[in-house]
């Protein structure tokens, strides 16, 4: 009698591919949270050419960003595992009726096909984890971005840095420092003429008047744009307010998109 050949045990490989599902499942987390986050905003973030590492702290961000969080991220993946353990359950009930089936039917199948059906039950099997742990964490991400973007559109909670944003005379947008009053016109435009209408007369922060508090913060900056908004005075998913794109190049303004 020949011994079964020894399968040598590589603790290394096992640990490589564990942290390349974890890299993979962090990045996912990531982007989902950061395509939620500016989402909220009605920006692409596809166009933002964001760093890789920055979709990493952006998981934790949305896993363990607050003892809150914590709490449901453990909650979450707790109801994740139940559902995976039921989902194999059911499928391991499935395999046992299709077993049957074969031996009641005396259907005849070859060891090659069996080892088959045994390959393709076991590739099912890693499909169902991966795809809940998956939805755990769309779900996670999408929450926590949401709650974010929202929590910094309004100015009472907003961590976003306050603006001060300095662009050429011919600027489409803002006021002029000797002449507030004053808005230039030798431009044109593409689009929804009240989009711009709403935004004439009110370029400049204002704190004092109570009824239209206007504070300008800065949601992100790139190499040659950024992104601006006034915040919102008070957390009401009803409102809306504008976000506005500014091109830089040689310390100017070049375009300005309205969003």
């Amino acid at each position: 009698m020949s011994d079964s050949p020894n399968v040598e045990f590589n603790p290394l490989s096992k640990l490589v591919s564990l942290i390349a599902l974890l890299a993979a499942g962090l990045y996912f987390t990531g982007w989902i949270y950061r395509w939620a986050y500016f989402g909220f905003f009605h920006i692409q973030i596809t166009g933002l050419n964001l760093p890789v590492e920055s979709f990493y702290l952006a998981a934790f961000q949305a896993l363990v960003g607050s003892p809150l969080t914590i709490f449901r991220t453990v909650i979450i993946f707790t109801v994740t595992l139940i559902a995976i353990l039921l989902s194999l359950k059911a499928l391991q009930l499935i395999q046992i009726k299709l077993r049957n089936v074969i031996h009641r039917f005396s259907l005849n199948v070859s060891a090659n096909h069996l080892s088959s059906l045994k390959f393709l039950a076991s590739l099912l099997d890693e499909l169902i984890i991966i795809a809940w742990l998956l939805f755990a964490l769309f779900f996670l991400a999408q929450w926590q971005g949401e709650q974010d973007a929202f929590t910094d559109a309004v100015n009472e909670t907003s961590k976003l840095p306050v603006i001060t944003a300095i662009m050429s005379e011919s600027s489409p947008l803002g006021r002029k420092l000797d002449n507030p009053l004053s808005n230039t016109s030798n431009f044109r435009i593409i689009g929804d003429k009240s989009l711009y209408q709403r935004l004439l007369g009110k370029e400049l922060t204002n704190v004092d008047d109570t009824d239209q508090k206007r504070v300008w913060r800065l949601l992100i900056e790139g190499e040659s744009y950024l992104y601006i908004f006034p915040a919102l005075p008070e957390k009401n998913k009803q409102l809306n307010f504008p976000v506005i794109n500014l091109y830089k190049r040689d310390n100017a303004t070049q375009i300005v998109i309205l969003k």
